[in-house]
């Protein structure tokens, strides 16, 4: 009958049939003994009414053979699509498809993402890096959920992240010191995101046609926030991008000129992934350094750690120090310090909601310094005036 199913051979094996919902489901029970067959076929029965009766989503054999890879391919595509795949991006899908890309989508579990997010934590990364690593991967399930690829997804830990805030920002003389180890074709990037705070995404896709003769103009589909937003060419701002344009023209080997594209370009294509060389110039400059990688302690000439004795490659150690986007929080931080109301910094750097803004606007320690010696003068000045008796009143006793 329709809603027992049913036996039928096919090649060495049984197959089964079986109905959920009016679809017809059939697969090989893995077996030529009718006996065995039977109970696989009863066992799908049973999820099939689990599935009815909304106990368990019943996993059909075409969701059984999907794997991970497959989800984190579809996810991949879809954020080509929108613009959103980048080298971050990029960056963090890579460990993920190691540690999960092999396994079938239907056998990751709640467990399995706890220990896989316990070897990160051994493996010296911080909450925040393993919270955007398993972020795609929860993107990736919930959009096989939409589409029908699997009926269930694992419930995926998000670790606190209090305390992970970022607090850095650059005084102009380390900015200044950190501008001299660059390579040239970094500098004018770097110098103005200096002033303006704007994302690295943002800076890497500008192009001259968003540059008119007194103003920049970030497209929404470059914007984090997909809300177009611009800033007029005043003072060392315009000075930078007249630099641009005479460094828009670029020659090959062979002597033949070319026209960028990018308002910032590294041989007519947009900068790209810079880490290392910005690791190299804050060592320099002495606001970064390379540490162990296992225990982020300190290492000699050799690399090799002061703490736990491993020796490393260069490549290998980990950089610890200033960041780039810590820029952002800087402009913030000047705009603020300028006097600039906030809506007309928040234009500037781009900043979507004020809760943000606050975060990144960071008061440092001089600031508050001067606010409690300026509250102290007012203080001291209040107290030196002297009070004034009011006078008794007639016939009252003083």
């Amino acid at each position: 009958m329709r809603g027992e199913g049913s036996i039928y051979p096919r090649g060495s094996a049984l197959w089964c049939a079986y109905y959920l919902r009016g679809k017809l489901y059939r697969e090989s029970t893995g077996t030529a003994d009718p006996e065995k067959a039977k109970k696989f076929l009863k066992a799908r029965l049973k999820e099939i009414h689990a599935d009815e009766i909304g106990a368990r989503p019943f996993i059909g054999p075409q969701q059984q053979r999907i794997l991970v890879a497959d989800l984190l391919d579809s996810l991949e595509a879809d954020f080509k699509l929108r613009n959103k795949w980048n080298i971050k991006v990029a960056s963090n899908m890579k460990p993920i498809r190691e540690c999960f890309g092999h396994r079938r989508a239907v056998d990751v579990t709640t467990d399995t993402v706890t220990e896989a997010i316990e070897h990160m934590r051994e493996d010296g990364y911080t909450n925040a890096t393993i919270n955007r690593r398993t972020t795609l991967l929860g993107q990736a399930y919930k959009q096989a959920l939409r589409t029908k690829k699997v009926s269930a997804a694992p419930f995926i830990p998000r670790l606190s992240e209090i305390g992970n805030e970022r607090q850095g920002f650059f005084e102009t003389e380390n900015f200044e010191e950190v501008l001299k180890h660059l390579p040239e074709y970094l500098r004018d990037f770097v110098c103005c995101d200096f002033f303006v705070g704007w994302r690295k995404s943002s800076m890497q896709s500008l192009r001259w046609t968003d540059v008119t003769d007194d103003t920049i103009i970030l497209r929404a589909v470059n914007s984090k926030t997909r809300k177009p937003e611009s800033i007029p060419l005043e003072g060392e701002l315009k000075e930078i991008i007249e630099r641009r344009r005479a460094a828009a023209v670029w020659h090959t080997q062979d002597g033949q000129a070319h026209f960028s594209e990018y308002v910032f370009h590294r041989d007519g294509q947009p900068i790209g992934d810079f880490r290392k060389v910005w690791a190299t110039a804050c060592c320099a400059a002495g606001i970064g350094k390379l540490v162990c990688r296992a225990c982020e302690s300190d290492v000699d000439a050799e690399r090799k750690c002061l703490k736990c004795g491993q020796t490393w490659k260069r490549e290998e150690l980990k950089y610890t120090g200033a960041l780039f986007h810590d820029f952002r929080r800087t402009a913030a931080r000047n705009l603020i310090r300028a006097g600039v109301a906030m809506p007309v910094a928040m234009k500037i750097t781009g900043h979507r909601t004020d809760s943000m803004f606050r975060r990144y606007a960071i008061v440092d320690e001089s600031q508050k310094r001067d606010a409690l010696a300026k509250t102290q003068a007012y203080l001291r000045t209040s107290t030196e005036h002297k009070v004034i008796r009011m006078k008794a009143a007639a016939g009252s006793k003083a």
